[in-house]
């Protein structure tokens, strides 16, 4: 029996029986790193080391592991030699999330259902090679094949949004594909950077930026842009959460002093950050976006490689547990300036799951909706998976969950929402059988349906996308 069949992770009949029913719900992916570019261009890649391996940090973090030469991960080693070197270290990564995405991705795009353990790598390489290049593996048809009806990629304030607009443009396209504004860079103001936010700022909104007021200003205006083009959400990412209660001339001052060149402790780096995002939430607000805040993760531990290779390349971490008492003073003043709008938060560490959903409930009401976001990057496993959805429904209302989202930069990692489905279903079914939950058909369908896709419609209000039921 091959590992990926119709049963996978499915072990009981209510867990199969309750899959079936949402199977074939489209995603809607609320947070992603693809590029506008490809999909507008909608180019086939060429090999599937380009497609399979290029951007993705999870597999270039296990082939370290199991010793593979950086050449062959991030360096500028054969194609050929760097899938063979991936593939030979694959079916040793059992338990894994990887050996699983893998095999799922062998499967849904390329028919694929053998394993790679007893592959021919060069057979192997040919056949996946030639299956991209046929008319439905290019970017586009990969999205409408993964049934997405809606993307919301990550880019930078500054951009000037161009391949979203020819996406918006061309009417043989019918995947929504969304910008979303990331302004991490822009907020997290230190003596290295300010000079070059400032200077980005200004060419993009079109005005000379001289003090805290018109460096808001310009975010703003960034703010508009976006909305103007589509976009739904920001996101923003932070090792801990930002601090507040300093006031406007506080904030000017520290402001200035950077700009000046001075250098700043983080306690008030990360005060002039929170006094930045609190602003930025007015505009959120008025354009009734939804923040999503990613919270928790070290980021490019490993100078010695960071320097060689760059960001965003396998050397990140988990963090320390978030710091309960500021994420609620920075939920609570946002409440109280009315700025508060529907919100999303990843903790990194999942011990923190349960601190985020409880603090989430302390401002969710019928206006505005707070909420825990999906198991995110080391938790989006088979068991943080379930640990996530049972934090998530212990202390809140898991009916109300806005569901999976991909994070990824690679076309195939829609498989994913399959996985997290087949997950959701056999924690539900096994749940019923055991006499937790009452065996209500149509009353499961429709949790599953909303968590799947119809409660990430509701949160983030496209027109023009409507409930599956």
């Amino acid at each position: 029996m091959t590992l990926i069949n119709e049963n996978f992770l499915l072990t009981t009949s209510k867990a199969k029986e309750l899959y079936q029913s949402i199977k074939d719900m489209p995603i809607y992916d609320f947070h992603c790193h693809l590029s506008p570019k490809e999909i507008y261009e909608d180019k086939n890649f060429t090999t599937i080391t380009d497609l399979w391996l290029g951007h993705d940090h999870y597999k270039w973090r296990l082939m370290r592991a199991y010793g593979i030469e950086e050449k062959l991960i991030t360096g500028d080693g054969d194609k050929f030699e760097k899938f063979k070197a991936f593939i030979e270290m694959l079916p040793k990564a059992i338990m894994n999330p990887m050996y699983h995405w893998c095999y799922l991705e062998l499967a849904r795009y390329f028919d694929h259902f053998e394993g790679v353990q007893h592959s021919d790598a060069k057979e192997l390489y040919q056949k996946l090679n030639d299956k991209l290049q046929q008319p439905d593996m290019s970017p586009r048809s990969i999205l409408r094949k993964s049934n997405v009806h809606v993307v919301c990629t990550t880019d930078d304030p500054c951009d000037d949004l161009h391949y979203h607009q020819q996406l918006a443009a061309d009417t043989s396209f019918d995947v929504e594909v969304r910008p979303t504004f990331r302004p991490d860079f822009y907020i997290s103001l230190n003596k290295e950077n300010i000079q070059t936010a400032i200077q980005k700022l200004e060419e993009a909104a079109g005005r000379k930026i001289n003090n805290l007021s018109d460096y808001i200003k310009a975010l703003e205006n960034r703010v508009d842009y976006f909305n103007k083009h589509g976009a739904k959400s920001a996101d923003q990412s932070f090792s801990e959460v930002v601090l507040t209660g300093i006031s406007e001339e506080e904030a000017a001052a520290l402001f200035a002093d950077l700009k000046n060149g001075k250098i700043l402790s983080n306690q008030k780096t990360q005060a002039l950050a929170g006094y930045l995002l609190t602003q930025l939430a007015k505009s959120y607000k008025k354009y009734d976006w939804v923040m999503q805040l990613h919270l928790g993760p070290l980021r490019n531990n490993n100078t010695n490689q960071f320097e060689k290779i760059g960001t965003d390349a396998g050397f990140d971490s988990l963090g320390n547990l978030l710091d309960a008492a500021a994420l609620n003073r920075f939920l609570d003043q946002l409440n109280q300036y009315g700025y508060l709008t529907n919100t999303i938060i990843y903790p990194h560490n999942a011990h923190d799951h349960q601190m985020v959903q409880s603090a989430a409930g302390n401002f969710t009401s019928k206006e505005v909706k707070v909420q825990l976001g999906a198991a995110w990057w080391y938790n989006d496993t088979k068991d943080g998976m379930t640990q996530h959805l049972i934090d998530y429904a212990n202390i809140g209302l898991l009916s109300q969950f806005a569901g999976m989202l991909t994070d990824s930069r690679s076309l195939l990692s829609y498989s994913r929402h399959e996985y997290f489905r087949r997950i959701l279903c056999q924690l539900i079914g096994s749940l019923v059988e055991q006499g937790e939950i009452e065996d209500d058909p149509a009353l499961l369908e429709d949790i599953l349906k909303d968590i799947c896709f119809n409660n990430a419609v509701r949160l983030f209000k496209i027109e023009n996308i409507k409930e599956v039921h």
